[in-house]
């Protein structure tokens, strides 16, 4: 027995090492294969990690991003998924989980009318940063393009259209990560009720909030706002993993034993 603990020690610290080799790596590759150059490395950075996180601690369930735009970051998720599935497999044995999917939200229209009081008197939103239309990326074939030089057609599911139609449909299921770049509070809130109410988050899912200090980063906007209400609202514990790149910020959610 003690052996066998000697030698997963060994090999965890082996996998380890190969990550801290890879990290860059799997970067710099994102980069290129999104065909873009960074202005916000620590965001890509931190999306990696949080991945290798995910795969490394044995959180369960799938991957999510909320608002695809360029493609970019959905990439570097892609990329950072397949690596580490096989990188990390071991522990995903080890805690019995399923092969993970990437799940890929957007209209592909851009952003939607705004109806709520609370968006329309947001700083990005009253200055005509944030409208209707605006943020429109890539096709929704270009998206699957881009995702699919590293993971196959069945790991990567497409969710196209507004957020509170097509969440509705998607069948109740665990996620490990979020990367939620809806912008407006609406937005924001109708996709955490959804995973709120019907229990979706698994136990250290990490949540990734790319306009998190938008509108000055005051609290009465955006995903500040719709984070605060919905922990309000369900009594959601988490850490605080602090603000990344220029308006970003990470959380990790608890459940319940």
């Amino acid at each position: 027995m003690a052996f066998r603990k000697l030698k997963q020690r060994l090999r965890l610290a082996r996998e380890q090492k190969q990550i801290r080799k890879a990290l860059p790596q799997i970067d710099h590759d994102a980069y290129e294969r999104a065909l873009t150059i960074s202005t916000q490395p620590e965001v890509y950075e931190r999306l990696v990690q949080g991945v290798a996180y995910v795969h490394s601690t044995g959180v369960e369930g799938h991957l999510a991003e909320f608002g695809t735009m360029s493609g970019r970051t959905a990439t570097v998720l892609a990329r950072a998924l397949d690596y580490f599935s096989r990188q990390l497999r071991y522990s995903d044995e080890a805690h019995d989980l399923k092969e993970r999917q990437l799940h890929l939200f957007d209209s592909f229209e851009g952003l939607p009318e705004t109806s709520s009081e609370i968006d329309t008197k947001s700083p990005h939103v009253e200055s005509g940063v944030w409208s209707a239309g605006t943020c429109q990326g890539i096709s929704k074939e270009q998206l699957a393009a881009m995702c699919g030089q590293f993971l196959p057609p069945e790991r990567v599911v497409m969710h196209e259209g507004w957020f509170s139609e097509t969440l509705p449909k998607m069948p109740d299921q665990k996620f490990a990560l979020l990367h939620i770049d809806c912008d407006l509070y609406e937005s924001t809130r109708d996709v955490l009720e959804q995973f709120a109410s019907r229990k979706m988050f698994a136990d250290g899912c990490v949540v990734f909030f790319d306009d998190w200090n938008c509108n000055r980063a005051s609290p009465e906007f955006g995903e500040r706002r719709a984070w605060n209400e919905c922990c309000e609202k369900y009594g959601i514990e988490f850490s605080d993993g602090g603000d990344y790149g220029i308006v970003g910020h990470k959380f990790i959610i608890h459940q319940p034993h």
